[in-house]
């Protein structure tokens, strides 16, 4: 169930299609985690809290998806690897760091330590939260991919 919640354009990935409640218990669906696994969704139901942030954290840090554009964070313009001083022993000794559009900054893309992570972009994707502020690489809004859908 839910009420159809219109995006704000066709290419709005963030905005849920389908909330529930009011005020302080509305809840939206997640637009992504519905779809199909075939088509980059979990196949299932995510209902999360647009009052308390736990609806934006879900769409910025699980599917790098922009609240201010409704469209997926620029990923960095380029990558490279530098050395860590004095890491410790469970720490990384090269760290991955990718080019900011924005600031121009190399930014740590992956943590300091040596352990997989659930989601892989999520460093990027802190960095582009905070800094972009709704700008991205010229042409990044072009994603349109045809498929058999």
């Amino acid at each position: 169930g839910g009420i159809c919640n219109p995006p704000r354009d066709p290419r709005d990935l963030y905005t849920p299609r389908f909330v529930k409640g009011k005020g302080r218990s509305k809840i939206g669906l997640c637009p992504v985690c519905i779809e199909s696994p075939l088509r980059g969704g979990q196949g299932q139901k995510l209902w999360l809290s647009t009052k308390f942030s736990a609806f934006n954290y879900h769409m910025q840090f699980a599917h790098g998806v922009s609240a201010m554009t409704g469209r997926p964070f620029s990923p960095p313009l380029s990558f490279r690897t530098s050395s860590r001083r004095h890491a410790l022993k469970l720490e990384r000794s090269e760290i991955l760091e990718g080019r900011c559009h924005k600031c121009k900054k190399w930014v740590p893309v992956e943590s300091i330590k040596d352990c997989e992570v659930k989601v892989k972009e999520l460093f990027w994707w802190k960095h582009a939260a905070t800094c972009h502020q709704g700008s991205q690489v010229p042409g990044d809004d072009d994603f349109y991919e045809q498929d058999d859908v």
